[in-house]
């Protein structure tokens, strides 16, 4: 048998057995699950038993359903699904049921290099914003010294007339 098992502040550690052919989750009272959350909508969510397979299917709710932090309209669930209905959680899980792979991934294209492989010479172009350009240290350098000089005899000029006004 299937059961919702709550992951959520307000449903924490709660079971809710999925023992009829279709649940609902919602705020509303004629939800199986009823849950008085601002998030939830008033139906929800459903999972509905379809075969030997349960399906997850968002009501057209405000916030949306999530299925494995992944929105979804309609999904197969499979052992160890995090539901979110809203900001509520549930993990689903089904002793009936075998943890099914239902990605299909495309086959990768490895190339095997056929020679010695080394270390390149210099990290320096690894770099997104691409190699420092050495002759502007030079210009940076003459720039902040001057703007450390200016700044030094403008102290100076008024310290000065402070010490010959006073």
């Amino acid at each position: 048998m299937a059961v919702l098992i709550g992951m959520s502040a307000e449903v924490k550690g709660k079971t809710f057995q999925i023992d009829r052919t279709e649940i609902t989750i919602g705020r509303s009272k004629d939800n199986v699950i009823v849950l008085d959350n601002p998030t939830v909508s008033g139906h929800h969510c459903s999972v509905a038993r379809e075969g030997d397979q349960y399906l997850l299917r968002d009501l057209e709710s405000t916030n949306g359903t999530r299925l494995n932090a992944k929105d979804v309209t309609q999904s197969p669930l499979k052992p160890k699904d995090l539901i979110q209905a809203g900001s509520v959680e549930f993990l689903f899980d089904a002793e009936d049921l075998q943890a099914v792979e239902t990605h299909s991934f495309a086959e990768a294209n490895v190339e095997v290099a056929s020679g010695p492989v080394s270390a390149p010479e210099t990290f320096a172009s690894i770099s997104p914003f691409g190699t420092r350009r050495k002759e502007t240290k030079g210009i940076w350098f003459f720039l902040i010294a001057l703007a450390g000089l200016l700044t030094l005899a403008l102290v100076v000029y008024f310290f000065i007339k402070l010490v010959t006004t006073g």
